[in-house]
């Protein structure tokens, strides 16, 4: 090396140029959110069909069912209303102006009657919507008092969830 060389690279290191440079750092946060909105899918996944019945049968059960999907965790109300007849109490299928008188359950031993309101609805709580849905069964009954004309009874019910 030359001695004009090594007076620069003598220079240069008595400066600091050599010497390895730090900068200044600050920080921030962040936050990163989502908010899962409580939701429900209710379908009404089997109709109830009681079949072709004499008129002198007397009591007739028959099952269908409605099928709910919510927010896992989420309580539910599944409610079922009085069909054409707007009465839970007074449930009926009709056949243009002949009617059968019917009443849907909550369980297999049809005593507790489902209806639309808070004292009989049904409640459940939701599994999320990765799995199966889950199915709740309506239970249903006809009295037939061997006094109905024949034809073809229908009454259409309306199921609803509410979270």
């Amino acid at each position: 090396m030359n001695l004009v060389q090594t007076a620069v690279l003598t220079a240069l290191i008595a400066g600091g140029a050599m010497a390895p440079a730090y900068a200044e750092t600050k920080t921030s946060t962040f936050d990163v959110t989502m908010k899962i909105k409580k939701s429900c899918d209710i379908t009404a996944t089997e109709n109830v069909a009681f079949g072709e019945q004499l008129a002198s049968a007397g009591s007739v059960d028959a099952t269908g069912s409605v099928s709910v999907k919510c927010t896992k965790n989420t309580p539910y109300q599944v409610s079922l209303n009085g069909g054409g007849a707007a009465d839970t109490s007074a449930r009926r299928m009709l056949s243009g102006t002949a009617a059968i008188p019917y009443q849907l359950y909550q369980e297999a031993g049809r005593s507790t009657v489902w209806g639309n309101t808070a004292a009989d609805d049904k409640e459940a709580t939701g599994t999320g919507f990765k799995g199966a849905a889950t199915k709740h069964v309506v239970y249903a009954r006809a009295t037939l008092d061997g006094d109905q004309v024949a034809g073809d009874y229908t009454d259409t019910v309306t199921a609803t969830v509410t979270f």
